[in-house]
């Protein structure tokens, strides 16, 4: 799940939502909104980055 401080959902109701899935993670981007791909971008794709490293090398 990936939060954000100006998107219009609560982010600690999807960093909540996160622990629900299973093996679920949780990425904060302070400076985006819903749209947090293009206002957050280094934040967002360094996340997603790790993510897929993560998921790549079994963890």
């Amino acid at each position: 799940m990936i939060g954000a401080r100006y998107d219009t959902m609560d982010p600690k109701a999807m960093e909540e939502q996160s622990k629900l899935v299973k093996n679920g993670r949780y990425l904060y981007c302070p400076n985006g909104s819903h749209l947090s791909m293009w206002d957050d971008q280094k934040v967002f794709m360094n996340g997603v980055i790790q993510f897929i490293k993560d998921i790549d090398g079994g963890k």
